[in-house]
């Protein structure tokens, strides 16, 4: 047992933390058939940490939970201050510093009695970390005291040397948040994060060498001296890939961007940016599995990388006077961000559907014909810059309104329009308007376009494109429009009109303190009476049912009828049944079969009288990756919760439509909200315009 424990440290210290756990599991059980229970207290402190590390915080909490027990019953402090120390960690990664900031104090109290510099150090730095990140400067001051005295009573070691750095760091960002604080450069973080480089060195422990230097070289780039910090972060890359660390490869490598970008070396810059994207490519993994650190602030972060290289590819492309070479780089800049797109599915999903979605499909770009424009807006943060894509080339405007105010007027724009007894938001519809679609009107007509796809970033996923106001007009009267999460992610083939088989699923009766859906009964013999298909209702309509008929029968529409909401969390997003409730992971499980059945997976996926969280982005990347998730072509679903009857005659009008030959998806979906716009009763478009249509508009 003891030699496994060894060598997963071994793995551990190598970054190979999977490995680790294996070794660890293997410790584990024969330290259980031994008996011997403090050593199992020891390794599951190893092992929770492992999955800390990975983010596996299910796994990790019962882990680190099951350990505490076991070392307080065997009085084992130094194990248990460890153990703690851990769910600090983890409870920070969750959002709740307080209850972290309690593990951390229980933690350094018990490395106190157990004279513990180095376990106290650790906890001390845990609490400082969370109070900083709560804004509480004074306590975090006095945490950071007790942390440099433990260090300073610690041999040289690899400990000793990342706790420095750690320190440093964190000295830093006090500095940083205190303006009265400002240390120099030759103050105490950045003598500390050298002598813990140079003694990293002479160890030979190179990656926290890598580390030493790099964050030196950021607090020189802070500082406004990019030569010093290139310098410096010249020498971090040049030491991560003396080890392979991919990790530490793209800070420093994005860093080097950074800095020859603000020297003026554009073209340095650009491969730098290249190859940090890469890298981040590279580590695809790492973000599907959940690391923590990765996937906290997640967009601000290692997004900013694919952001910043896009805002870079646009401001070359204003450089080139040849056109062939202005497209590329314009398609580029575009990439880039569907690279960034993709991550931030697989990071929500946290699994890798998309990219067995993607690996059976073809690219949009490959198909935008004449009469269609994609529309892709790329928000930054001190301009908003419109790509269009048109059958003959990509036209670029820019926007000088930066992501902040759009996204201010986005959110107003969104709660007006849930106002159905005012015409406040036309005037956010108005200026969104001016903004996103004013600046293209003479090359969409001049294209005839007639169906205008959208690709929407952040906060533009919460609100409907087709409420856009241009002073005399919705969108919606001149464009049918859909939206998709991604180009990369668009099946775009016309739906398969013989043959259709449905089923419908739906609730009309009051079920787990729900309301009764009164008009769905009518909504589904209407659908029914055009199509036939199978109907799973009230009482019939379980999750066990559904699974059954996908799994027996192909089907090329599947209907849900009830309620339903997604939120920010995959985890927290559901389709109401009779006797439970069907999750992204079971819809998943059910519709996505279809997909890998004779290349006929499920063209549309309706999701009526379902709601999604107001205002959360990341509930609305949810709902317009719904299709995706579910293995569908498209689907048509609601930003918000809408009248029953409203709901019903508009779905009911959609179904009809697409009957007509010729008639697209959104096609349907433009002729189904004009008309239901056309009754006196539901002019306001807080009735018609939050149904969107996701994915294949064909």
């Amino acid at each position: 047992a003891l030699q496994n424990a060894q060598s997963a440290e071994l793995a551990r210290n190598r970054g190979n933390y999977r490995q680790a756990i294996a070794k660890i599991s293997e410790a584990l059980e024969l330290a259980d058939q031994a008996g011997d229970i403090a050593l199992q207290a020891a390794l599951h402190a190893q092992l929770g940490s492992a999955w800390l590390y990975l983010g596996e915080t299910h796994k990790a909490e019962q882990t680190l939970q099951a350990g505490i027990r076991l070392a307080s019953a065997q009085h084992e402090t130094a194990v248990e201050a460890a153990l703690r120390n851990d769910l600090g960690q983890l409870r920070a990664a969750q959002g709740r510093q307080e209850a972290a900031l309690s593990e951390y104090r229980r933690a350094a109290t018990l490395a106190k009695q157990g004279d513990n510099q180095s376990l106290l150090a650790k906890a001390a730095l845990g609490a400082t970390e969370s109070l900083l990140n709560s804004g509480q400067v004074e306590q975090a001051s006095g945490w950071l005291r007790t942390s440099a005295t433990a260090i300073a009573g610690l041999d040289v070691s690899r400990t000793r040397i990342n706790l420095q750095i750690k320190q440093a760091r964190l000295e830093w960002q006090l500095a940083r948040l205190e303006p009265a604080q400002q240390l120099s450069l030759t103050g105490e973080p950045a003598r500390d994060l050298r002598a813990a480089a140079v003694e990293a060195e002479q160890l030979q422990l190179l990656r926290a060498a890598s580390y030493a230097w790099g964050y030196l070289g950021r607090m020189r780039e802070q500082q406004g001296d990019s030569a010093e910090a290139l310098r410096l972060t010249d020498k971090a890359l040049f030491l991560a890939q003396q080890v392979r660390a991919p990790e530490a490869n793209y800070l420093w490598t994005w860093q080097q961007g950074r800095l020859l970008r603000s020297q003026g070396e554009s073209t340095a810059a650009l491969r730098a940016y290249r190859r940090a994207v890469v890298g981040l490519q590279a580590m695809r993994k790492e973000f599907v599995g959940g690391n923590q650190r990765l996937a906290r602030g997640f967009r601000e972060d290692a997004g900013t990388v694919f952001l910043q290289l896009a805002d870079l590819l646009l401001q070359q492309s204003d450089q080139t006077t040849d056109s062939r070479q202005r497209q590329q780089l314009l398609a580029e800049a575009r990439e880039t961000v569907e690279l960034l797109k993709a991550l931030e599915l697989q990071n929500y999903f946290n699994d890798d559907c998309v990219a067995a979605v993607h690996a059976k499909i073809r690219h949009l770009d490959d198909t935008v014909v004449p009469g269609t424009a994609v529309l892709y807006p790329i928000l930054l943060d001190d301009r908003i810059e419109l790509l269009l894509r048109l059958s003959d080339g990509i036209i670029r405007a820019v926007v000088p309104v930066g992501k902040r105010q759009l996204t201010n007027e986005v959110h107003s724009f969104r709660a007006l329009l849930e106002k159905r007894t005012t015409r406040q938001y036309l005037r956010p519809a108005q200026k969104i308007y001016q903004w996103l679609i004013a600046p293209l009107e003479s090359a969409l007509s001049d294209a005839l376009v007639d169906t205008l796809i959208v690709v929407p970033d952040s906060s533009l996923r919460t609100i409907p494109f087709a409420a856009l106001h241009d002073d005399a007009d919705f969108l919606i009267q001149r464009y049918a429009i859909a939206i998709t999460p991604s180009l990369r992610l668009t099946d775009p083939r016309p739906i398969e009109r013989r043959n259709m088989r449905v089923l419908l699923n739906g609730l009309s009766a009051p079920v787990q303190g729900y309301p009764a859906l009164i008009r769905v009964n009518s909504e589904l013999d209407a659908i029914q009476q055009m199509y036939g298909g199978r109907r799973l209702q009230n009482e019939t309509f379980r999750e066990a049912e559904v699974r059954e008929e996908l799994a027996d029968h192909e089907y090329s529409i599947v209907h849900f009828a009830t309620h339903g909401q997604f939120t920010g969390k995959v985890e927290d997003s559901y389709l109401l049944t009779w006797d439970g409730r069907i999750g992204m992971n079971e819809l998943e499980q059910s519709v996505g079969a279809s997909w890998f059945r004779d290349d006929r997976p499920v063209e549309l996926l309706t999701l009526s009288a379902c709601d999604s969280a107001a205002g959360d982005d990341n509930a609305a990347l949810g709902l317009a990756s719904i299709a995706i998730r579910a293995g569908a072509r498209s689907a048509l679903a609601s930003l918000w919760a809408v009248n029953d009857q409203a709901s019903s005659e508009l779905v009911a009008g959609f179904y009809r439509q697409l009957l007509e030959p010729g008639v697209s998806k959104a096609g349907a979906l433009q002729q189904a909200q004009l008309s239901l716009r056309d009754d006196l009763r539901y002019r306001h478009p807080g009735y018609w315009a939050p149904f969107v249509l996701i994915g294949n508009w064909l």
